[in-house]
């Protein structure tokens, strides 16, 4: 019996050796990642393929809140990860298309991502956590989440913050943040943003698509 013992630990230790443990800090953020695509209602209700309408402006001064029957000034269609159409145009910026993918979330996802827990901060008043995203993007970019709801509140991606806030969610229960404002860093290392807004969106409809319209498909 003595001798089976000697022989079984070894084994064990050498079987545990060839399997790679996570790191601390590889596991706090994949358990964050979980507890956050959790919130958002789970990896299927996360936005794939969408049209939204909205009212995009570039103003240091805050407009006032959508009416009921505001008129949008673009509409969209996103492929996340992929394309960004306005109206039959494809946008011609990678910044824009790497943030709508980390605002749908999928690009924690992504096999090709690596995922850090990162140092918390405060985003309009409020505790906030986050995680960078490497790899994937051609820069890193932040993601914030709300330490009390672990709802997305901003992205720091180069130059700007990303503020999310006044979520919504369609009917098929995909949830999005119908109010953005973008601030810019005055030194991004320090986390110190320009006290005015450069731009703000608010997103007056989103629909869910299940195929890319046949004019886009072209």
């Amino acid at each position: 019996m003595l001798t089976s013992m000697k022989f079984v630990v070894p084994m064990f230790v050498s079987l545990c050796a060839l399997t790679p443990a996570l790191k601390a800090d590889e596991t706090d953020a994949k358990k964050i990642v979980e507890q956050v695509v959790k919130t958002a209602g789970g990896e299927e209700k996360l936005l794939t393929l969408f049209r939204f309408r909205e009212r995009v402006l570039i103003t240091s001064t805050p407009a006032a809140p959508v009416t009921a029957d505001e008129k949008e000034n673009r509409t969209s269609v996103v492929q996340v990860s992929g394309d960004w159409w306005i109206g039959k145009d494809k946008r011609d910026k990678d910044k824009v298309r790497v943030l709508c993918w980390a605002w749908s979330l999928r690009i924690l996802l992504d096999p090709k991502s690596k995922v850090d827990a990162i140092a918390e901060t405060m985003v309009a008043g409020k505790p906030a956590f986050g995680l960078r995203v490497s790899e994937s993007a051609k820069e890193p970019i932040d993601l914030l989440f709300d330490k009390d709801t672990n709802r997305l509140v901003a992205i720091d991606y180069t130059d700007t913050r990303h503020v999310f806030s006044e979520w919504k969610m369609t009917t098929e229960g995909h949830h999005y943040p119908s109010h953005v404002a973008g601030y810019r860093f005055t030194n991004r290392a320090a986390g110190m943003l320009n006290e005015k807004q450069w731009y703000q969106t608010d997103v007056l409809e989103l629909t869910p698509l299940k195929e890319l319209p046949a004019e886009l498909s072209k």
